[in-house]
Order: structure tokens, then C-alpha cells, then sequence
């Protein structure tokens, strides 16, 4: 265990910081959920759009509940109980980590509140859209939002791994739970055409969304740009 501890603290060490502000402004912009706001709007918007209103509220209603058992699982259950201090906040470590903005999170960070939640809402969408392209951009936003905690040092590698198996289970179990028992006319939908996903989402609002979250990007990176000048 002692080994496992060991290369996890340098596997952190090496992924964290950097000595560009240009990055440190990035990382520091995309960890902050408030970023992704315009994104989350389109996304209700197209679940409202491709679902009568009853069906978009039930899934609405999934969603929040998802979030909010992966979060009281992660930070009211696992982190107190297991007590595994972040990077930055470690005393044997905490001198030796890149810290950006004066940014360090709480005491405890096992295991990672971030990597779960994104993996969470990245399967979960991925089970209701059935659309292979927006699937692999939901888990390059999850992972790259992720990598943001490893950089900053709030996280081990450990820590993100975890959170990622953890919310991959849940995203799927509350899937299947909606399907099953919540509202089970979402799971009858199995769309045959050109148009349109297997689960009736069309794909030109598909196109939409992925759109949406590459210009996030670009917004992000041209904050970070403003940051660096101020």
C-alpha cells in the first residue's frame, strides 16, 4: 500500500503546474462549474426539445438526483470517513505542489467530487443521447475538466480514478433506473433514421450541443488570455 501511495504522490507531483500563467489561468477557469453554464442551459434545452414536457421533467428530475447521491456519496459519506488529505493540503506534500491563485481546496480529497459528478452526467447523457460522436466529446469534457484538479493539486491521481469508476457506475445505474421504473417510455424509444439518435434525439441538435461545448472552449482559453494581460 505504502508503494501505491508513493507512485500516486509522484504521478501528482509530475502532472501538476506548470510555469505558464497562460495555463495556470486556463485550469483555474475550467475547474469552476460556473464555466460551464452555457453548456448546462443548452442541455436542458434539448432534452425539453426532444421530449414531451412530462418525459424532459422526468429526466430533469434523474439528473438531480444523480448529482445529488454522487455528491453526498463523495463528500458526505467517503471523504470524512476515509480522511485522505489533497495534495494541497497534505503536510508532507503540500510545500512541494504548484498551487495556482492561492487555490487548495478542502482538507480532504478522496475521492474526487469533480471526476465523479462529470463521469456521472457524462454516462448518463451518453445512455440517453446514443450518439457516438457527442459520447466521445462528454468524456473528453469530463477528463479534461478533470485533469484540471491533478494540475491544481487538489486531487492524486487516485483520487480522479476512483471518482471516474464511481461515477460511471452511477451514471449508468440511474439510467437504467429511469428506464426501468421512472419513466419507461424512454426506454421504448428505438428510432430507425437519419435524423434522428436511436433514443429519438435529433441529430442536428446533437451537432448543436457539441458545438456549443467547443466554443466553451474557445471562451475559456480567450478568459484565460484576458487573465494573463491583467
Amino acid at each position: 500500500m505504502n508503494d501505491i501511495n508513493e507512485l500516486d504522490h509522484q504521478l501528482t507531483l509530475a502532472i501538476n503546474g506548470s510555469d505558464s500563467l497562460f495555463w495556470d489561468n486556463v485550469m483555474y477557469t475550467v475547474t469552476d462549474t460556473f464555466s460551464w453554464s452555457l453548456v448546462i442551459l443548452f442541455l436542458l434545452i434539448i432534452i425539453f426539445k426532444n421530449n414531451t414536457w412530462k418525459e424532459a421533467v422526468m429526466v430533469y428530475v434523474t439528473i438531480a438526483l444523480l448529482i445529488f447521491v454522487a455528491d453526498r456519496i463523495c463528500s458526505g459519506i467517503v471523504k470524512p470517513t476515509v480522511e485522505r488529505w489533497r495534495p494541497t493540503q497534505d503536510p508532507q506534500l503540500m510545500y512541494f505542489i504548484d498551487v495556482v491563485r492561492n487555490y487548495r481546496g478542502g482538507r480532504f480529497g478522496f475521492f474526487s467530487g469533480h471526476a465523479c459528478n462529470t463521469m456521472c452526467m457524462a454516462t448518463f447523457l451518453s445512455w440517453l443521447f446514443r450518439s457516438p460522436k457527442v459520447t466521445v466529446t462528454l468524456f473528453f469534457w469530463s477528463f479534461t475538466t478533470t485533469f484540471t484538479r491533478l494540475y491544481l493539486g487538489v486531487h492524486y491521481l487516485g483520487d480522479v480514478t476512483v471518482g471516474f469508476i464511481v461515477g460511471a457506475i452511477l451514471g449508468t445505474l440511474f439510467y437504467w433506473l429511469m428506464e426501468r421504473f421512472v419513466h419507461p417510455r424512454i426506454g421504448l424509444k428505438r428510432f430507425i433514421s437519419e435524423q434522428f439518435t436511436p433514443t429519438g434525439y435529433l441529430k442536428s441538435d446533437m451537432d448543436t450541443f457539441m458545438t456549443i461545448i467547443f466554443f466553451n472552449y474557445i471562451g475559456v482559453v480567450i478568459f484565460a488570455m484576458t487573465l494573463g494581460i491583467g
